[in-house]
């Protein structure tokens, strides 16, 4: 953050807790993306807020998104946006709490796949297939929150990226499914090679495009670079997206399982 914003969110940082707008509320360790989260217990809802522009923009682009996919869900968005406001150089949104259970994403698949299964037929069931389509941008398992029998995708954050290809928010979470755990494990094993192929030959019955499929890592890779939403959140935190930080050996494995299918 540049010593000019930080001098601006501190000033705006001042007026809010001169209105209370931070009253009650406690803060939620997020990743680096220009936006803060207070939640307020007595309440139950969470309070996204933002003093920069791409904050702005991305708290803009999360409501626009939470509409979008409540309406796919057949939810009235109202139950789960309490409030939104946009000024010039400030914006908050406040979402109720969602119940539901969280998966880690850094446990193995064969502890996650038949959450990834669940997300596989949640997403085939609500959205329909056409050649490109609005994206999350940043599906894992620490985005979902699942309950006994539904679930709910959560940080539209990346909303008005490009559309891309029906199936893109899938592969990615699929993927993320043999890389996240990896890094943290440094361990792949033989039942995890199997279940992932399971999963990729679902895609692959799909019909989902061929690049997203048979070269993802490079897919990914290209698309975030080239679409302007995704590329500012990546030089902000390279780290944000997997296919960069995974390790060049073990996506060379990943291909190999996946030519082999």
């Amino acid at each position: 953050m540049s010593i000019k914003n930080y001098i601006l969110r501190q000033k705006a940082l001042i007026e809010g807790y001169k209105y209370n707008f931070f009253s009650g509320g406690k803060n939620i360790k997020t990743h680096k993306n220009n936006t803060s989260v207070i939640y307020f217990e007595k309440k139950k809802f969470y309070r996204k807020y933002s003093f920069l522009k791409e904050g702005i923009n991305k708290i803009t682009a999360e409501r626009l998104g939470l509409i979008w996919y409540c309406k796919l869900n057949k939810i009235d968005n109202k139950k789960i946006i309490i409030n939104y406001q946009k000024k010039n150089k400030f914006a908050y949104l406040d979402i109720n709490k969602i119940h539901g259970k969280k998966i880690m994403s850094w446990k193995s698949i064969d502890q996650n796949y038949v959450y990834l299964k669940r997300v596989l037929k949640h997403y085939k069931k609500i959205l329909n297939r056409k050649a490109k389509t609005q994206i999350h941008g940043d599906l894992t398992l620490d985005n979902i929150l699942f309950q006994k029998k539904n679930l709910f995708i959560l940080d539209w954050e990346f909303f008005n990226a490009k559309k891309n290809f029906w199936g893109y928010d899938i592969v990615y979470l699929f993927l993320s499914a043999v890389c996240l755990p990896f890094m943290l494990n440094k361990t792949f094993s033989k039942k995890e090679e199997e279940l992932f192929k399971k999963l990729w030959k679902e895609l692959i019955r799909l019909k989902i495009n061929k690049q997203l499929l048979f070269n993802p890592f490079k897919f990914f890779e290209k698309n975030i670079k080239s679409d302007n939403i995704l590329k500012k959140s990546f030089k902000l935190s390279k780290s944000k997206f997997f296919p960069f930080v995974t390790n060049n050996s073990h996506k060379e494995k990943i291909l190999k399982i996946i030519r082999s299918i």
